[in-house]
């Protein structure tokens, strides 16, 4: 006769592993109540120590860990979810409800070490208060008053612009060095691990339409190494403040801007302005068609060429998974703390606005 199993003493290190995750899963729930809370115990002092454990086990590798392992990780997700659906076929119940224990086990692990490596900066003092930006008080006037001038800044930069000097190898490095100076100038940046990387296939990533990306578990920053030059710099130093503890993607934008706005780089300012000036017009074109297309018509031949090249660009790999990605992570944005979705992106300019005010008494 063959010896009975006693499945729950056998579970029951599984149960008492959900049991902590559950309690854990708690106490993070209630630290994202209180941003004052994360912002001087997590953000300014647990994970600046902290990333030195993904800085010392993956910032030395010259290619993208955290590409793989995503892919691990989802394979192992799909491995353990198809098991657990033969054995219930098969009708082996003990097998089966380890299985889905185990499945459990492991997103409830992933989803707490997200939150406990990174993730918690979305719940930080927000950095319009750190600054002491008042976007409230923004008015229209404000609106094209900047608008028209940062129009004229970025004209007269494309013309200084030498574009055969736009190396995206030596810029990263630079823009590197640059942030590694940077909590000086933005002490809410965390001095961590500042590198930035190119994907294991820069061709793959663009057909989800994607410039760059931060991996949070194991903190490396990719940037698509074939996006159009204009754009890169600001790309990778929107990455990069990510990986110093930045969550929220109109802050990213907002530090790229001022980090590479005063640069002694031609390239980099201009990258500065490229982009923050197509974020200032995307409102006008969905409110006023008519004031957008004033605005498109003061910008030089050569900038308007760039936003062309640009768009040429991305179209040819516009489809399906360009779709998915841009539903899913706008999912994933408004989870975490950030209800506007993907259009978190442009409330930068609320930011910007307010900045260039508080700097004019």
């Amino acid at each position: 006769m063959k010896p009975k199993v006693n499945l729950k003493n056998g579970n029951r290190g599984y149960f008492i592993a959900i049991a902590v995750c559950l309690i854990v899963m708690f106490a993070l729930s209630w630290m994202k109540q209180s941003p004052a809370f994360i912002e001087q115990y997590y953000s300014r002092q647990f994970y600046p120590l902290f990333s030195h454990l993904p800085k010392w086990l993956f910032g030395w590798l010259p290619f993208s860990i955290g590409d793989i392992f995503y892919v691990l990780i989802s394979g192992s997700l799909l491995w353990i979810a198809i098991s657990s659906v033969v054995a219930l076929v098969k009708r082996r119940w003990g097998i089966a409800q380890r299985r889905l224990m185990l499945l459990v086990l492991v997103l409830l692990g992933t989803y707490i070490y997200f939150y406990v490596s990174w993730g918690l900066n979305y719940y930080r003092v927000p950095l319009q208060q750190q600054l002491g930006l008042q976007i409230d008080t923004i008015v229209q006037e404000d609106y094209v008053e900047i608008l028209d001038r940062y129009i004229t800044e970025i004209n007269q930069l494309r013309k200084e612009l030498d574009t055969t000097l736009m190396d995206k190898s030596r810029a990263r490095h630079e823009l590197q060095q640059l942030m590694e100076k940077g909590n000086g100038r933005l002490p809410m940046l965390s001095p961590t691990q500042v590198r930035a990387k190119q994907p294991l296939s820069s061709t793959l990533v663009s057909y989800f339409t994607v410039t760059g990306y931060f991996n949070p578990f194991t903190q490396e920053v990719q940037v698509n190494g074939i996006i159009p030059k204009t754009s890169y710099p600001f790309t990778v130093v929107h990455e990069l403040a990510h990986q110093m503890g930045i969550g929220f993607e109109d802050e990213c934008n907002f530090i790229a801007f001022l980090m590479l706005r005063d640069h002694s780089n031609v390239w980099y300012r201009y990258a500065a302005y490229y982009e923050t000036v197509q974020y200032l017009l995307r409102p006008l074109y969905f409110q006023d068609k008519a004031l957008y297309t004033s605005y498109m018509s003061k910008l030089s031949p050569e900038i308007r060429s760039d936003y062309e090249e640009e768009r040429l660009f991305w179209q040819q790999y516009y489809g399906t998974f360009n779709r998915l990605t841009s539903l899913l992570y706008g999912s994933y944005l408004r989870h975490n703390n950030q209800p506007e979705g993907m259009a978190r992106y442009s409330l930068m300019n609320r930011l910007v606005i307010a900045w260039e005010k508080q700097q004019t008494p």
